[in-house]
């Protein structure tokens, strides 16, 4: 008797409505119900987790199928202690890594490490296969993770399910992408709202990458102003070349890295403004200010600069000088500006005002912006005469 062949089993079918679901996702929430949806019909599991950038600063957030969500401290934790986010950064780019890859130890082994008992079997891990999205260009580590799940007493995942994973790789990859691309301009726009509803003529965007995205005719010249210690370009010249001047891409990167320090602390303060303002060393008048801007609704979007000329006359100038820039604080603002004034540094203000030193970063960033005062030292010496006046 002839034996029959057994017909191999055939791959489960992507549900075109899942895939639909998934690529028009119009925020991060919506990718992540539609990605769980997505994983668990193509490979078991016992839950799924995503692990995403809160407002383009690192892997903050993180929360699974079965409704739970991690809060910050865990997440700082989660990222002293993973052995993963080396695996990536080791080989950036990678797209899948699993449990049996990024720790390949025997189960006692495994049940003595640091993350085993804080991190995996709190949560109900045991194996695991991780999906990293990167963006575009390649970042230090992937701007968004999920994860599928099986817990103790569960098969590990097969080559199949390995293999059925990359399959539905490139469609979650695309969501993450187009919501990327999405982000990304919604920042741009709320930059570009911003430098006009100021109002200013001499405005630019940069992103994170400090790249310029648009900038406007004054801009230029302005830019070429400062870059060049002169007069900006003549009136004639209104595709004058678009300079950064060093000490600006220096601005914003430490703004940008005090806006990590405050979104660290806060992954929710997304649309805090951290706000510089500069004048120039040898041109009487010109200013420039820099400002970052988060959608506060940004899951995978990354900040963006604008930078905003000025070029004020002799008299606003010495009016600007002589006012009160008390005048222009709230009682709590005026606080810090005081105790600063008295030679205090933030940890010493914070603790003399009951704050954190995130919180009074972020009260002398509103100072500079509604004073216009370029600096700490600048601020100082405004608030002595003010004091003086009074």
């Amino acid at each position: 008797m002839r034996s029959r062949r057994r017909p191999a089993t055939a791959e489960p079918a992507i549900d075109p409505r899942q895939l639909l679901s998934l690529l028009s996702a119009h925020d991060v929430e919506a990718m992540i119900d539609a990605a769980f949806q997505f994983l668990k019909a193509a490979v078991g599991c016992d839950f799924v987790t995503a692990f995403y950038r809160s407002t383009g600063d690192g892997l903050l957030k993180q929360r699974d199928s079965r409704g739970r969500e991690s809060d910050p401290a865990f997440m700082r934790r989660y990222m002293e202690l993973t052995p993963a986010l080396p695996a990536a950064m080791a080989n950036p780019g990678v797209k899948i890594l699993t449990t049996r890859a990024v720790m390949p130890l025997s189960d006692s082994q495994l049940h003595t490490t640091a993350f085993y008992q804080e991190i995996m079997r709190p949560e109900g891990w045991r194996h695991a296969a991780a999906l990293c999205f990167w963006g575009d260009p390649l970042p230090e580590t992937p701007i968004f993770v999920t994860s599928v799940y099986r817990g103790e007493g569960q098969k590990d995942f097969s080559n199949r399910d390995i293999a059925s994973l990359e399959r539905v790789y490139p469609f979650l990859d695309c969501a993450v992408d187009r919501l990327h691309e999405r982000e990304a301009a919604t920042t741009v726009r709320d930059g570009m709202a911003m430098a006009t509803h100021d109002g200013a003529r001499g405005f630019a965007i940069l992103d994170r990458n400090l790249v310029l995205v648009q900038a406007s005719p004054a801009a230029r010249r302005f830019s070429v102003a400062w870059a060049r210690d002169g007069d900006a370009a003549e009136p004639g010249r209104e595709d004058a070349t678009w300079h950064l001047p060093p000490v600006l891409a220096a601005e914003c990167h430490e703004l940008h890295s005090e806006w990590r320090t405050l979104v660290r602390a806060n992954p929710n303060a997304a649309d805090v403004r951290p706000h510089r303002r500069l004048s120039h060393a040898r041109i009487p008048g010109l200013e420039a200010s820099v400002t970052i801007v988060c959608s506060s609704a940004a899951g995978l979007g990354q900040p963006t600069f604008v930078v905003e000329f000025e070029r004020r006359e002799a008299s606003v100038l010495r009016d600007t000088q002589t006012a009160s820039v008390l005048q222009a604080m709230t009682a709590t603002e005026r606080g810090v500006a005081t105790a600063l004034a008295d030679g205090l540094s933030n940890q010493q203000i914070a603790d003399q005002l009951g704050k954190s030193v995130a919180a009074v970063k972020f009260l002398l960033h509103r100072i500079y912006q509604k004073t216009g005062v370029p600096g700490r030292a600048a601020l100082v010496a405004a608030v002595l005469r003010a004091l003086r006046d009074i």
